[in-house]
């Protein structure tokens, strides 16, 4: 294990605070998601207006699943975003591990793991059949992920201190890689071409285009990468790229809920998931076979 990393999570904080408005929770997640997320692609995809966000709680979870799922099918929006307004783990609250508790009680009911399991490292995925955007084929996204995030993962002095998973409030964000890569080539084809790629269907234009979204969408994931290592201490919670530059390193799964242990793992750069896509991409246009989403996603490896 690296040094610095800990897996003790014996509760740190416990304490009382004034509860807030669900109208203040959603104005300090928004002025987070304005100016402070590290993420580039998620900056993208809020800046476009295709971030559903909203306050939910454990009966209201379904709902907003279902309006998350109808929206995804119409392309207005990519990722979801569950906030929770929970006293008990505001920042300064509680621990990490009590907020990741707190949430997979809460979103337990869309899987069949247990709020323990996703708690302590099981994932929470949901398949959406919908049209995709670049082959126009219906197929099933199977790689729709809830990943758990709260204030407390900014503080150095919790045992799951890991900024990556930082919020500023528990929130819990559903999106899929593979969905997410299809819309952004969609977009860029729109912008070039005029035309979705599946009206093109050339694959003299639609190779040297799709190899053009590989890198940009990997110089995207390369930035974010960047941004997190530079808000951690990477002593205590490694973030970095590794030499070869078609992996990157995080103190946690992907995909997982959310973890009691933090320890090293490797997970792929679009250089390598981006181009299994795109693969899939050509095997359709060129006749070699019918086009499905599901299977292109990996989990982190560990180290």
């Amino acid at each position: 294990m690296p040094p610095g990393l800990r897996t003790d999570y014996r509760p740190q904080k416990q304490a009382i605070l004034p509860a807030k408005s669900d109208g203040d929770v959603m104005a300090e997640t928004l002025a987070w998601m304005n100016g402070r997320l590290s993420c580039v692609a998620g900056r993208r995809e809020y800046n476009r207006g295709r971030y559903m966000i909203r306050i939910a709680t454990a009966l209201s979870v379904p709902a907003i699943v279902a309006e998350f799922v109808e929206a995804v099918r119409a392309h207005r929006n990519t990722a979801c975003l569950f906030v929770f307004n929970e006293p008990r783990v505001y920042d300064g609250a509680s621990d990490a591990h009590a907020a990741f508790r707190f949430l997979a009680g809460q979103m337990a009911q869309l899987g069949d793991a247990s709020p323990h399991d996703l708690a302590h490292g099981a994932a929470l995925t949901t398949t959406i059949r919908l049209a995709c955007p670049v082959t126009g084929i219906e197929t099933d996204f199977d790689d729709f992920e809830c990943i758990a995030f709260c204030p407390q993962s900014a503080d150095i002095d919790d045992p799951l201190y890991d900024p990556l998973m930082y919020a500023p409030h528990v929130s819990v964000n559903m999106s899929s890689d593979v969905f997410g890569f299809s819309y952004f080539v969609r977009e860029a084809a729109v912008t070039r071409f005029g035309r979705a790629p599946h009206e093109i269907a050339d694959l003299a234009v639609l190779e040297p285009f799709f190899e053009q979204c590989i890198e940009r969408w990997h110089k995207i994931a390369s930035a974010t990468i960047g941004n997190f290592a530079a808000v951690t201490d990477t002593s205590r919670c490694p973030v970095h790229i590794t030499p070869a530059g078609d992996h990157w390193i995080a103190a946690h799964r992907d995909p997982a809920f959310a973890e009691a242990v933090k320890l090293p793992f490797a997970h792929e750069l679009p250089i390598i998931y981006a181009r299994r896509i795109v693969d899939a991409f050509i095997a359709h246009f060129s006749g070699r076979q019918p086009y499905a989403a599901a299977g292109h996603a990996r989990g982190g490896l560990a180290q």
